[in-house]
Protein backbone atom coordinates (compact mmCIF):
# COMPACT_ATOMS: atom_id res chain seq x y z
CA UNK A 1 0.00 0.00 0.00
CA UNK A 2 0.95 3.54 -0.98
CA UNK A 3 0.92 5.70 2.24
CA UNK A 4 1.96 9.52 2.69
CA UNK A 5 3.23 10.69 5.17
CA UNK A 6 2.15 13.61 7.56
CA UNK A 7 5.28 15.20 8.56
CA UNK A 8 4.86 17.08 12.15
CA UNK A 9 4.92 20.63 11.96
CA UNK A 10 3.26 20.31 8.41
CA UNK A 11 -0.01 22.89 7.66
CA UNK A 12 -1.00 22.06 4.09
CA UNK A 13 -1.49 18.22 3.65
CA UNK A 14 -3.27 16.77 0.61
CA UNK A 15 -3.90 13.32 -0.23
CA UNK A 16 -3.54 13.65 -4.21
CA UNK A 17 -4.90 15.71 -6.74
CA UNK A 18 -8.16 17.88 -5.35
CA UNK A 19 -11.19 16.04 -6.39
CA UNK A 20 -13.68 17.99 -8.32
CA UNK A 21 -16.71 18.57 -6.04
CA UNK A 22 -20.14 20.00 -7.29
CA UNK A 23 -20.22 22.49 -4.70
CA UNK A 24 -17.50 23.94 -1.82
CA UNK A 25 -18.66 25.21 1.87
CA UNK A 26 -18.14 28.68 2.20
CA UNK A 27 -17.24 30.64 5.28
CA UNK A 28 -19.07 33.62 6.24
CA UNK A 29 -16.73 36.34 7.25
CA UNK A 30 -18.73 38.52 9.82
CA UNK A 31 -19.70 35.73 11.64
CA UNK A 32 -18.74 35.99 15.71
CA UNK A 33 -17.69 33.84 17.88
CA UNK A 34 -20.51 33.12 19.67
CA UNK A 35 -23.12 33.31 16.93
CA UNK A 36 -27.26 32.30 17.16
CA UNK A 37 -26.75 28.75 16.67
CA UNK A 38 -30.27 28.60 14.74
CA UNK A 39 -28.98 27.28 11.48
CA UNK A 40 -25.59 26.44 11.79
CA UNK A 41 -23.69 22.97 11.93
CA UNK A 42 -22.63 21.59 15.23
CA UNK A 43 -20.44 19.23 15.83
CA UNK A 44 -20.58 17.07 18.56
CA UNK A 45 -19.65 13.14 17.84
CA UNK A 46 -16.30 13.86 20.33
CA UNK A 47 -18.89 15.95 22.77
CA UNK A 48 -17.83 19.27 21.05
CA UNK A 49 -19.41 21.68 19.59
CA UNK A 50 -17.97 24.47 16.42
CA UNK A 51 -21.53 25.18 15.03
CA UNK A 52 -21.57 28.45 16.85
CA UNK A 53 -18.50 29.14 14.77
CA UNK A 54 -19.15 27.93 11.61
CA UNK A 55 -22.15 28.35 9.06
CA UNK A 56 -22.44 26.28 6.08
CA UNK A 57 -23.89 27.21 3.30
CA UNK A 58 -26.56 24.56 1.39
CA UNK A 59 -27.10 24.65 -1.87
CA UNK A 60 -30.94 23.92 -2.91
CA UNK A 61 -30.76 19.88 -3.51
CA UNK A 62 -34.47 18.30 -4.75
CA UNK A 63 -36.07 16.35 -2.28
CA UNK A 64 -35.08 13.04 -1.93
CA UNK A 65 -37.49 10.49 -0.66
CA UNK A 66 -36.74 8.47 2.32
CA UNK A 67 -38.32 5.45 4.05
CA UNK A 68 -41.41 5.26 6.35
CA UNK A 69 -40.10 6.91 9.34
CA UNK A 70 -41.42 5.91 12.75
CA UNK A 71 -41.53 8.88 15.48
CA UNK A 72 -41.61 8.23 19.03
CA UNK A 73 -41.92 11.04 21.74
CA UNK A 74 -38.82 10.21 23.25
CA UNK A 75 -38.71 9.44 27.38
CA UNK A 76 -36.78 12.20 29.45
CA UNK A 77 -35.57 10.84 32.72
CA UNK A 78 -33.78 14.13 33.83
CA UNK A 79 -33.28 17.38 32.97
CA UNK A 80 -29.76 19.26 33.99
CA UNK A 81 -29.49 23.29 33.75
CA UNK A 82 -25.72 24.02 33.09
CA UNK A 83 -25.76 27.76 32.73
CA UNK A 84 -26.61 30.45 30.63
CA UNK A 85 -24.85 29.82 27.51
CA UNK A 86 -25.58 27.16 25.06
CA UNK A 87 -24.24 23.90 25.97
CA UNK A 88 -21.57 23.20 23.63
CA UNK A 89 -20.06 19.77 24.85
CA UNK A 90 -21.25 16.59 26.66
CA UNK A 91 -19.34 13.60 27.32
CA UNK A 92 -20.15 10.47 30.25
CA UNK A 93 -16.69 9.27 31.22
CA UNK A 94 -16.17 5.51 30.46
CA UNK A 95 -17.51 4.25 33.57
CA UNK A 96 -20.17 5.83 33.36
CA UNK A 97 -19.90 7.78 37.15
CA UNK A 98 -19.83 11.27 35.74
CA UNK A 99 -21.18 13.49 33.38
CA UNK A 100 -19.67 16.58 31.68
CA UNK A 101 -20.94 19.78 29.85
CA UNK A 102 -18.83 22.86 28.51
CA UNK A 103 -21.35 26.00 27.70
CA UNK A 104 -20.39 28.39 25.15
CA UNK A 105 -19.62 30.85 27.81
CA UNK A 106 -16.80 29.34 29.37
CA UNK A 107 -18.36 27.51 31.93
CA UNK A 108 -17.69 23.57 32.47
CA UNK A 109 -19.83 21.18 34.95
CA UNK A 110 -19.00 17.69 36.62
CA UNK A 111 -21.42 16.42 38.47
CA UNK A 112 -22.20 12.19 39.17
CA UNK A 113 -24.17 11.26 36.38
CA UNK A 114 -26.89 9.58 38.56
CA UNK A 115 -27.35 12.42 40.90
CA UNK A 116 -29.20 15.73 41.32
CA UNK A 117 -27.65 18.74 39.95
CA UNK A 118 -24.29 18.89 40.71
CA UNK A 119 -22.09 22.09 41.53
CA UNK A 120 -18.83 21.06 40.06
CA UNK A 121 -18.35 24.28 37.94
CA UNK A 122 -15.33 25.84 36.58
CA UNK A 123 -14.76 29.26 34.58
CA UNK A 124 -11.18 28.47 32.48
CA UNK A 125 -9.24 31.72 32.27
CA UNK A 126 -8.37 33.86 29.19
CA UNK A 127 -9.21 31.49 26.68
CA UNK A 128 -12.61 32.31 25.88
CA UNK A 129 -15.88 30.19 25.18
CA UNK A 130 -15.80 26.29 26.21
CA UNK A 131 -16.40 24.76 22.87
CA UNK A 132 -16.67 20.63 24.32
CA UNK A 133 -14.82 18.12 26.16
CA UNK A 134 -13.43 14.67 26.14
CA UNK A 135 -12.48 12.50 29.16
CA UNK A 136 -9.79 9.97 29.06
CA UNK A 137 -10.25 6.00 29.15
CA UNK A 138 -9.40 6.16 32.68
CA UNK A 139 -11.66 8.74 33.52
CA UNK A 140 -9.03 11.04 35.48
CA UNK A 141 -8.49 13.50 33.30
CA UNK A 142 -10.93 15.42 31.19
CA UNK A 143 -9.73 17.60 28.02
CA UNK A 144 -11.30 20.68 27.81
CA UNK A 145 -11.08 22.89 24.17
CA UNK A 146 -11.94 26.17 24.04
CA UNK A 147 -12.37 29.18 21.45
CA UNK A 148 -9.09 30.89 21.48
CA UNK A 149 -7.14 27.11 20.83
CA UNK A 150 -6.06 26.32 24.03
CA UNK A 151 -6.85 23.12 25.08
CA UNK A 152 -7.00 22.49 29.34
CA UNK A 153 -6.37 19.59 30.87
CA UNK A 154 -8.19 18.78 34.24
CA UNK A 155 -8.48 16.36 36.96
CA UNK A 156 -11.63 14.62 37.40
CA UNK A 157 -13.90 15.64 39.66
CA UNK A 158 -11.93 18.36 41.53
CA UNK A 159 -11.36 20.77 38.81
CA UNK A 160 -7.59 20.81 39.36
CA UNK A 161 -5.95 22.57 35.91
CA UNK A 162 -2.87 20.08 35.23
CA UNK A 163 -1.77 21.70 32.39
CA UNK A 164 -2.42 24.16 29.20
CA UNK A 165 -2.20 23.23 25.88
CA UNK A 166 -1.54 25.97 23.41
CA UNK A 167 -1.75 26.06 19.51
CA UNK A 168 1.71 26.78 17.85
CA UNK A 169 2.06 30.35 17.41
CA UNK A 170 0.16 32.57 14.77
CA UNK A 171 -2.22 29.18 14.30
CA UNK A 172 -4.26 29.22 17.07
CA UNK A 173 -8.00 28.71 16.39
CA UNK A 174 -11.27 27.55 17.90
CA UNK A 175 -11.10 23.72 19.20
CA UNK A 176 -13.74 21.69 17.46
CA UNK A 177 -12.93 18.27 18.29
CA UNK A 178 -10.49 16.01 20.96
CA UNK A 179 -10.24 12.56 21.21
CA UNK A 180 -7.92 10.14 23.47
CA UNK A 181 -6.37 7.28 22.16
CA UNK A 182 -7.26 3.74 23.69
CA UNK A 183 -4.58 3.33 26.14
CA UNK A 184 -4.72 7.41 27.19
CA UNK A 185 -1.61 8.37 26.56
CA UNK A 186 -2.02 10.36 23.31
CA UNK A 187 -4.45 13.61 22.60
CA UNK A 188 -5.63 14.48 19.27
CA UNK A 189 -7.25 17.94 19.05
CA UNK A 190 -8.61 19.86 15.84
CA UNK A 191 -9.01 23.16 14.90
CA UNK A 192 -10.94 25.29 12.32
CA UNK A 193 -7.96 25.95 10.27
CA UNK A 194 -7.60 21.91 9.66
CA UNK A 195 -5.19 21.25 12.07
CA UNK A 196 -4.59 17.96 14.34
CA UNK A 197 -2.47 18.11 16.84
CA UNK A 198 -0.95 14.80 18.62
CA UNK A 199 0.15 14.82 22.03
CA UNK A 200 1.56 12.44 24.51
CA UNK A 201 -0.62 12.99 27.77
CA UNK A 202 1.35 10.11 29.67
CA UNK A 203 1.66 12.38 31.95
CA UNK A 204 -0.74 14.80 32.17
CA UNK A 205 0.93 17.49 34.38
CA UNK A 206 4.04 17.76 31.69
CA UNK A 207 2.25 16.73 28.76
CA UNK A 208 4.40 17.06 25.31
CA UNK A 209 3.80 17.60 21.66
CA UNK A 210 3.97 14.82 19.26
CA UNK A 211 3.24 16.01 15.92
CA UNK A 212 1.12 18.62 13.91
CA UNK A 213 -0.37 17.50 10.79
CA UNK A 214 -3.07 19.32 8.71
CA UNK A 215 -5.81 18.89 6.79
CA UNK A 216 -6.20 21.62 3.85
CA UNK A 217 -10.07 22.22 4.92
CA UNK A 218 -11.72 22.81 8.57
CA UNK A 219 -11.65 19.68 10.99
CA UNK A 220 -15.01 19.33 12.15
CA UNK A 221 -14.14 16.00 14.69
CA UNK A 222 -11.74 13.30 15.02
CA UNK A 223 -12.32 9.69 16.77
CA UNK A 224 -10.44 6.55 17.61
CA UNK A 225 -10.91 3.92 16.89
CA UNK A 226 -10.80 1.69 19.93
CA UNK A 227 -9.22 -2.01 18.19
CA UNK A 228 -6.33 -0.14 16.58
CA UNK A 229 -4.16 2.97 16.39
CA UNK A 230 -6.39 4.82 13.44
CA UNK A 231 -7.53 8.12 13.77
CA UNK A 232 -10.84 9.50 11.59
CA UNK A 233 -10.31 12.63 10.69
CA UNK A 234 -13.51 14.55 9.35
CA UNK A 235 -13.44 17.87 7.73
CA UNK A 236 -15.57 20.26 5.79
CA UNK A 237 -15.09 19.06 2.62
CA UNK A 238 -17.18 16.20 2.93
CA UNK A 239 -14.38 13.34 3.36
CA UNK A 240 -13.04 11.55 6.41
CA UNK A 241 -9.51 10.32 6.39
CA UNK A 242 -8.09 7.46 8.59
CA UNK A 243 -4.95 8.17 9.43
CA UNK A 244 -2.18 5.38 10.95
CA UNK A 245 -0.67 6.82 14.42
CA UNK A 246 0.59 3.81 15.71
CA UNK A 247 4.05 6.17 15.25
CA UNK A 248 1.99 9.31 16.96
CA UNK A 249 5.22 11.21 15.93
CA UNK A 250 4.50 10.37 11.83
CA UNK A 251 1.40 9.91 11.10
CA UNK A 252 0.25 8.21 8.07
CA UNK A 253 -2.62 8.55 5.70
CA UNK A 254 -4.67 5.34 5.13
CA UNK A 255 -7.45 6.28 2.95
CA UNK A 256 -10.02 8.52 2.31
CA UNK A 257 -13.34 7.75 2.97
CA UNK A 258 -16.17 10.49 0.56
CA UNK A 259 -19.19 11.82 1.43
CA UNK A 260 -21.22 13.85 -0.36
CA UNK A 261 -22.20 16.56 2.30
CA UNK A 262 -19.78 18.32 4.73
CA UNK A 263 -19.06 16.10 7.78
CA UNK A 264 -19.98 17.47 10.74
CA UNK A 265 -19.50 14.22 13.19
CA UNK A 266 -17.52 11.33 12.87
CA UNK A 267 -17.30 8.27 15.28
CA UNK A 268 -16.65 4.24 15.41
CA UNK A 269 -18.70 1.10 16.86
CA UNK A 270 -17.83 -0.45 19.58
CA UNK A 271 -16.00 -2.95 17.69
CA UNK A 272 -14.16 -1.43 15.22
CA UNK A 273 -15.98 -2.71 12.53
CA UNK A 274 -18.35 0.51 11.22
CA UNK A 275 -17.13 3.95 10.94
CA UNK A 276 -19.95 6.53 10.73
CA UNK A 277 -19.76 10.24 9.53
CA UNK A 278 -23.37 12.44 10.35
CA UNK A 279 -23.44 14.93 7.07
CA UNK A 280 -24.29 18.96 6.94
CA UNK A 281 -28.03 17.71 5.33
CA UNK A 282 -29.02 15.58 8.50
CA UNK A 283 -27.75 12.60 6.80
CA UNK A 284 -25.17 9.81 7.79
CA UNK A 285 -22.74 7.61 6.52
CA UNK A 286 -21.62 4.41 6.98
CA UNK A 287 -18.48 2.33 6.09
CA UNK A 288 -17.56 -1.20 6.88
CA UNK A 289 -14.09 -0.32 7.51
CA UNK A 290 -12.79 -3.80 8.34
CA UNK A 291 -12.95 -4.78 4.94
CA UNK A 292 -11.38 -1.70 2.89
CA UNK A 293 -9.18 -3.20 0.07
CA UNK A 294 -5.28 -2.12 0.19
CA UNK A 295 -5.77 1.75 -1.61
CA UNK A 296 -3.63 4.44 -2.92
CA UNK A 297 -4.22 7.37 -0.52
CA UNK A 298 -4.27 9.29 -3.74
CA UNK A 299 -8.12 7.88 -4.12
CA UNK A 300 -11.22 8.39 -2.60
CA UNK A 301 -13.78 5.98 -1.34
CA UNK A 302 -17.52 7.06 -1.82
CA UNK A 303 -20.21 5.06 0.64
CA UNK A 304 -22.77 3.53 -0.99
CA UNK A 305 -26.83 3.70 -0.93
CA UNK A 306 -28.74 1.93 1.58
CA UNK A 307 -30.26 -1.92 0.86
CA UNK A 308 -27.11 -2.70 -1.30
CA UNK A 309 -25.07 -3.96 1.80
CA UNK A 310 -26.28 -7.23 3.79
CA UNK A 311 -25.18 -6.98 7.05
CA UNK A 312 -23.40 -10.27 6.86
CA UNK A 313 -21.47 -9.67 4.08
CA UNK A 314 -17.62 -10.03 4.89
CA UNK A 315 -16.24 -8.87 1.66
CA UNK A 316 -18.17 -5.25 2.10
CA UNK A 317 -16.05 -1.99 1.95
CA UNK A 318 -19.07 -0.22 2.41
CA UNK A 319 -21.80 0.01 4.91
CA UNK A 320 -25.10 1.79 4.04
CA UNK A 321 -25.73 5.40 3.93
CA UNK A 322 -28.62 6.72 5.60
CA UNK A 323 -31.72 8.37 3.46
CA UNK A 324 -32.60 11.64 3.59
CA UNK A 325 -34.84 12.97 6.58
CA UNK A 326 -37.85 15.42 6.84
CA UNK A 327 -36.95 19.23 5.96
CA UNK A 328 -36.59 20.66 9.69
CA UNK A 329 -34.48 17.79 11.17
CA UNK A 330 -31.32 19.94 10.69
CA UNK A 331 -27.42 18.89 10.71
CA UNK A 332 -26.07 16.10 12.61
CA UNK A 333 -24.47 17.95 16.23
CA UNK A 334 -23.53 14.50 17.84
CA UNK A 335 -23.03 11.05 16.70
CA UNK A 336 -22.95 7.72 18.90
CA UNK A 337 -23.20 3.51 18.88
CA UNK A 338 -25.31 2.49 21.66
CA UNK A 339 -24.34 -0.85 20.29
CA UNK A 340 -22.03 -1.83 17.22
CA UNK A 341 -24.91 -2.08 14.75
CA UNK A 342 -27.40 0.47 16.15
CA UNK A 343 -26.82 4.24 16.55
CA UNK A 344 -27.89 7.63 17.59
CA UNK A 345 -27.77 10.99 16.45
CA UNK A 346 -28.50 14.50 17.74
CA UNK A 347 -29.76 17.43 14.90
CA UNK A 348 -30.14 20.97 15.11
CA UNK A 349 -33.71 20.58 14.57
CA UNK A 350 -34.43 19.46 17.89
CA UNK A 351 -34.59 15.65 17.04
CA UNK A 352 -32.42 12.80 17.71
CA UNK A 353 -32.07 10.22 14.76
CA UNK A 354 -32.31 6.11 15.54
CA UNK A 355 -31.22 3.92 12.74
CA UNK A 356 -30.20 -0.13 13.02
CA UNK A 357 -27.64 -0.91 10.62
CA UNK A 358 -29.18 -4.59 10.97
CA UNK A 359 -32.61 -2.93 9.30
CA UNK A 360 -31.18 0.39 7.44
CA UNK A 361 -34.99 0.78 5.94
CA UNK A 362 -36.69 1.54 9.65
CA UNK A 363 -35.05 4.83 10.61
CA UNK A 364 -36.89 6.15 13.95
CA UNK A 365 -37.28 9.89 15.01
CA UNK A 366 -37.37 10.47 18.39
CA UNK A 367 -38.90 14.10 19.41
CA UNK A 368 -39.09 15.68 22.62
CA UNK A 369 -42.87 16.08 24.63
CA UNK A 370 -42.19 19.92 24.49
CA UNK A 371 -41.25 22.33 21.36
CA UNK A 372 -38.13 21.09 20.77
CA UNK A 373 -34.75 23.11 21.25
CA UNK A 374 -31.75 23.14 18.81
CA UNK A 375 -29.57 20.32 20.04
CA UNK A 376 -26.04 20.94 20.12
CA UNK A 377 -23.87 17.30 21.34
CA UNK A 378 -24.32 14.20 22.74
CA UNK A 379 -23.09 11.40 24.72
CA UNK A 380 -23.59 7.98 25.86
CA UNK A 381 -24.00 5.84 28.88
CA UNK A 382 -23.46 1.68 28.16
CA UNK A 383 -24.09 1.38 31.72
CA UNK A 384 -27.46 2.41 32.22
CA UNK A 385 -28.74 3.03 28.84
CA UNK A 386 -29.32 6.58 28.13
CA UNK A 387 -28.20 9.69 26.23
CA UNK A 388 -27.32 12.48 27.43
CA UNK A 389 -28.21 15.75 24.37
CA UNK A 390 -27.02 18.88 25.16
CA UNK A 391 -29.62 22.10 24.20
CA UNK A 392 -29.08 25.68 23.01
CA UNK A 393 -31.25 26.98 25.87
CA UNK A 394 -28.27 25.67 28.44
CA UNK A 395 -29.39 22.20 29.58
CA UNK A 396 -28.43 18.49 29.31
CA UNK A 397 -31.61 16.24 28.71
CA UNK A 398 -31.00 13.03 30.04
CA UNK A 399 -33.55 10.33 27.54
CA UNK A 400 -33.63 6.53 27.85
CA UNK A 401 -31.66 5.70 24.64
CA UNK A 402 -33.54 2.43 23.79
CA UNK A 403 -36.82 3.54 23.35
CA UNK A 404 -39.65 0.49 21.72
CA UNK A 405 -41.80 1.31 18.71
CA UNK A 406 -45.36 0.94 20.15
CA UNK A 407 -47.68 3.65 20.04
CA UNK A 408 -45.13 5.21 16.85
CA UNK A 409 -46.25 6.95 14.28
CA UNK A 410 -45.65 7.57 10.34
CA UNK A 411 -43.60 10.58 9.96
CA UNK A 412 -45.39 13.07 7.89
CA UNK A 413 -43.58 14.02 4.56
Amino acid sequence: MNFLALTPGSHNVSNGPRRKRPYRPRLRSSIPVLAALAGMTLVGGAAFTAGWMLQIFQPDRPSAPYPALITAVAEIQRTYNMGTGPVSGTAYSPDGRWLAATTSDGGVVVQQAAGQQGDKRYTPQRTGGATGLAFNPEATTLAVGTSSGDVLLWSVPHGRQLAALGAPAGRASAITGAAFSPNGRVLAAANLRGMVQLWDVSDPRHPTPLATPARLDSVTDVAFDHHSATLAVGSIDGTVQLWDVSDPRHPEVLTTLESDQPVTSVGYSPDGAILAAGGSDGTTQFWNVHNLPDSDPSKNMPGRLASILPAANPQASAAPRSAQVPRGVGSITGLVFTSNRRIAASTAGGYVQVWDLNNSRRPKLLLPPARPQAFTSLSYDTASSTLAIGAANGTVQVWAADTDDEGTRPARR
